[in-house]
């Protein structure tokens, strides 16, 4: 049997069940942070006499789930440096139209600051009017990996991703008619994506001004995001009996005939199989079915701590695709919302949707 977790244990065979992948106790050193957290803004609580709101607040900042507060009201983006060009160009022409005193000048000055008062306060109206809708998106993701996601607007806009971040995207397309944006976004942990959060920003007629809003865009299907591919766990080193040409026996030198193939070293005399080898003039052997590996059980038991738990299913994601390359059933043993699950999974894919769903427990 293997030893404990993090110490160096005997190969694990198939039909074992490896020891369960835990938090570390108390006393130890604590595990490296290895991967880039995000600080989220969190409100200042108000002074209410309790500290129920407190308490929240600063949970939040250690968690790095919940959802950030969006600011969905219409609202100016860098506004001084326009306003106050705006507001020093009228002035300025409303001097000179006074000391001219020619009422072609001042018609003009009028026309100048209507047309500043239009580029300030439209795309006001214009940001309001947008609406945003997410068309398509993958089924899986990796933390850390970017993955994209196409959007479809009402009319010109700036999109950029808050939550997960990402590049600012901009929307392209007829004059008339919806137009699509490709926006990039980079979750940074793992979980179940059902939604991402948008700022949607729009500067039209005159570029002047972006007046922008944040809104939260359901997907038309969840993204899984599975953990980065962590340490592989010392205890589960299955050995590669494939591995090298020397007088190691092939795994598949028994079972159920399956065909015949050419000759490796390793094979042996007695599979080789004389009509095929004088037929091709090169010597050939008999293939069989390898018999199926009894599968092993890699149980993964999330900490409360977000970090701790990320880096816990990052090592239980490396361990289950080192197993699954080596050809290994997985039976994967974890808590998700609803309960208790084990069950057996086949590749990479299922393993991430799996440890994207586990909660702590």
């Amino acid at each position: 049997m293997p030893g404990p977790v993090g110490s160096p244990g005997t190969p694990a065979t198939p039909g074992t069940a490896l020891p369960p992948i835990m938090p570390p106790p108390p006393p130890t050193t604590p595990l490296p942070l290895t991967t880039a957290t995000v600080a989220r803004p969190v409100t200042r609580a108000r002074r209410t006499g309790g500290g129920g709101r407190r308490a929240r607040a600063t949970a939040s900042r250690r968690t790095p789930g919940p959802r950030r507060r969006l600011r969905r009201r219409t609202h100016p983006v860098a506004w001084l440096g326009p306003l106050a060009g705006s507001v020093f160009t009228v002035l300025l022409w409303f001097g000179v139209a006074r000391s001219s005193g020619s009422g072609w000048v001042q018609a003009v000055g009028a026309l100048l600051a209507a047309v500043l008062f239009v580029g300030l306060a439209a795309p006001a109206f214009a940001a309001r009017a947008l609406r945003a809708t997410v068309e398509s998106c993958p089924a899986d993701a990796v933390a850390g990996v970017p993955f994209a996601v196409e959007v479809s607007v009402t009319g010109p806009a700036r999109l950029t991703p808050l939550e997960p971040t990402g590049d600012p995207a901009m929307a392209r397309g007829r004059p008339r008619g919806p137009r699509m944006a490709t926006v990039e976004v980079v979750p940074i942990h793992r979980g179940v994506l059902a939604s991402v959060a948008v700022d949607v920003a729009t500067s039209v007629p005159f570029g002047m001004l972006w007046w922008s809003r944040q809104v939260r865009l359901p997907l038309p299907r969840p993204v899984h995001v599975a953990p980065r591919a962590g340490t592989v766990d010392p205890a589960v080193t299955i050995p590669d009996l494939s591995a090298g040409d020397a007088s190691r026996r092939r795994p598949a030198a028994v079972g159920e005939p399956r065909g015949v193939r050419p000759y490796q070293a390793g094979d042996r005399r007695r599979s080789v199989h004389w009509p095929a080898t004088a037929h091709t003039s090169s010597l050939m052997v008999r293939e069989a079915e390898a018999p199926m590996a009894e599968p092993v059980v890699l149980e993964v038991v999330l900490d409360g701590d977000p970090e701790v738990a990320e880096r816990q299913a990052e090592r239980a994601m490396g361990t289950g695709q080192r197993l699954l390359a080596q050809g290994v059933p997985v039976v994967l043993v974890t808590t998700e919302a609803h309960g208790r699950c084990r069950d057996l999974v086949t590749d990479r894919f299922t393993l991430g949707r799996r440890l994207a769903r586990a909660v702590p427990g």
